[in-house]
């Protein structure tokens, strides 16, 4: 059996998903299938790359994940964070636990190639791959899955939690959300230019906008993302 460890209570969605597959024993393409939903749009999901997500679509990872789909919503306002390369961590754990590369092969059953191919981070491992992994060096799950999304996010171009809280605390303008391209990007420029000049607000809504300006770069990231989705369903 795998260490599962503690899950993050702000644990992106994307980072959920494929710790979800892991468990399942299952590649992205089955679990999709299970969920009823397209391999594309979950892949989607895992890259952050996710535009328009539908209710429906959210309903299906919610009941996937047992998960409420305020929360499903909740999750989606958070992105991994910067993460070692995946070979780095491969190849350090093989040698920490006295493996060889011959014998991870055989008790994985995942071929030597696809294990060069990870060590010199030219590939990330599949979700089922990264289970028999886990299982083999006995690693702790989640922390697998976010190295994996981390750096799938990384080479997609995605965006990272480290980089969107430096560009917020330098006073940058808050980058369009990948989750509309319209109507968020618009909602974040609109509320970041409120939030800087708040004085010329008045009373409760001066107090609000006072109240979001306190909150980790992440935190008011990820009231933007809950309203902005908010918005592309109405």
């Amino acid at each position: 059996m795998s260490v599962t460890g503690t899950i993050p209570e702000k644990a992106p969605l994307s980072v959920l998903l494929f710790h979800a597959a892991m468990e399942a024993g299952k590649s992205i393409s089955d679990f999709a299938e299970d969920l009823d939903v397209g391999a594309i749009s979950l892949r989607q999901f895992i890259e952050g790359n996710t535009q328009r997500p539908r209710t429906k679509t959210l309903e299906l990872i919610g009941g996937a994940l047992e998960l409420p789909l305020d929360e499903v919503r909740r999750h989606m306002g958070y992105s991994p964070e910067p993460a070692q390369p995946f070979g780095e961590w491969l190849d350090r754990t093989i040698k920490a636990t006295d493996y060889s590369r011959a014998r991870l092969t055989r008790e994985t059953e995942i071929s030597d190639g696809a294990l060069r191919n990870y060590l010199a981070n030219k590939t990330m491992p599949d979700a089922d791959q990264a289970r028999k992994i886990v299982d083999a060096l006995q690693a702790d799950a989640y922390e697998v899955a976010h190295l994996i999304v981390a750096n799938t996010v990384a080479k997609k171009g995605g965006t990272l939690a480290q980089a969107e809280a430096t560009a917020m605390q330098a006073g940058a303008t808050i980058a369009p959300l990948s989750l509309n391209q319209d109507a968020p990007s618009a909602l974040s420029a609109e509320f970041a230019a409120s939030a800087g000049s708040a004085a010329t607000v008045g009373g409760d809504e001066a107090a609000l906008l006072s109240l979001w300006r306190q909150l980790h770069p992440q935190g008011r990231r990820a009231t933007l993302s809950y309203i902005a989705m908010l918005l592309a369903e109405r």
